[in-house]
């Protein structure tokens, strides 16, 4: 499918040097597979450090990918002159998808913003879908630029010196029709295996870059994994302290309650006595009175007996 052919308005001040494009485009590789990890690893999760990370790793890569579409346009039009017809319409495919990734990037940042202050479940997962289509198609982009240098020796500097200084095409045409024709066969030899030699030298010398850029994601993963086991460890013995605490507090809780019943049941069983006693004592006072009144009442008796004799005399 032809994507429709769009542009970045703008005027750099200044000559972009050539093969910079290079070294930057790793990093416009690697920096969104990183924040893709970041945030497949903080799904569940949710850490605001980890996302607050991402953030940043995303505001790097809108960076970086337009400094490698700046420095990509430099290196295409350098060689522009030296390519064929094939060539060139692959450079400007690859030219065309390198600008919608920039205007992509800015749309991840935004849709990333959006996600860390709407904080909605379908939100997150839009975020991830576009998170993971902008993957996909700067891997796609990454292919092409080395088909561009594997397959047609753009900025190659073997295929450079064996081609000579860049020409026009009308200078071109001339020396194709000129009258040594008959070495061009062994002219066309000795530069395919020159841009041959190039090319293996160039991926030998790529080879390290992509295997540090390798390690560097493998050792990202491994911290964040680490980080969140730490994390989890973390939150077991918060809890397990919590419920250490929770049974002590019961514990004293329950101690403090026998000592109350304690101290209540003694108190009531020394009322208890003390009213008993106090009955018991009572009892034996109302006993003595009692037999005080029976020895007053036979006291009385007997007076009235002898005072009834004595009036009977």
């Amino acid at each position: 499918m032809q994507l429709p052919a769009i542009d970045i308005p703008v005027q750099i001040p200044f000559d972009v040097p050539v093969m910079i494009h290079p070294v930057v485009v790793h990093f416009a590789i690697v920096l969104p597979v990183i924040a893709l990890l970041l945030e497949l690893v903080n799904f569940k999760s949710r850490n605001r450090a980890i996302s607050l990370t991402s953030l940043f790793l995303i505001t790097l890569t809108m960076l970086v990918v337009a400094a490698a579409w700046l420095t990509g346009k430099a290196d295409g039009s350098h060689a522009a002159a030296m390519l064929s017809a094939g060539a060139k319409e692959e450079l400007a495919e690859h030219k065309l998808i390198g600008t919608y990734l920039v205007y992509a990037s800015a749309a991840l940042f935004v849709f990333k913003l959006l996600a860390m202050m709407i904080r909605a479940n379908w939100m997150r997962d839009i975020f991830l879908i576009l998170m993971l289509v902008y993957v996909g198609a700067t891997f796609k982009q990454g292919k092409d630029g080395g088909e561009l240098v594997y397959e047609y020796g753009v900025n190659v500097e073997a295929a450079q010196s064996a081609a000579g200084a860049p020409e026009s095409e009308a200078e071109t045409e001339t020396k194709a029709e000129a009258p040594a024709a008959a070495e061009q066969p062994a002219v066309e030899a000795a530069q395919s295996a020159e841009a041959s030699s190039a090319a293996e030298t160039e991926s030998q010398n790529e080879a390290p870059a992509v295997e540090s850029a390798q390690k560097s994601v493998s050792e990202t993963a491994e911290a964040v994994k680490e980080s969140a086991n730490e994390a989890v460890e973390a939150a077991k013995e918060g809890a397990n302290e919590a419920v250490e605490a929770v049974q002590q507090s019961a514990q004293e809780a329950v101690e403090s309650a026998t000592e109350a019943a304690k101290q209540t049941v003694e108190g009531v069983q020394e009322s208890a006595d003390e009213a008993a006693k106090s009955a018991q004592e009572g009892a034996a006072e109302a006993v003595e009175s009692a037999q005080e009144t029976v020895q007053h009442a036979g006291e009385a008796a007997e007076a009235a007996g002898s005072e009834a004799e004595e009036a009977a005399h």
